[in-house]
């Protein structure tokens, strides 16, 4: 069961949703602003490299 949870996190093109409520319950207010930043303009590799940052997640 663990394992298949695992699996569909790390699927190619996963915007990480559960991993964005982590981020807000754990970033500074300035990382906040700039995630919104980053998703307003559409930049998924900026917002991987910030999830990844602020929460040691890489998503692929």
């Amino acid at each position: 069961m663990l394992l298949s949870i695992l699996n569909e996190a790390s699927y190619k093109d996963n915007i990480g949703f559960i991993e964005l409520l982590d981020f807000y319950k754990k970033a500074s207010k300035k990382e906040i602003q700039n995630i919104e930043k980053i998703i307003k303009n559409e930049d998924w590799e900026g917002y991987k490299k910030e999830i990844k940052r602020v929460l040691g997640v890489d998503l692929k």
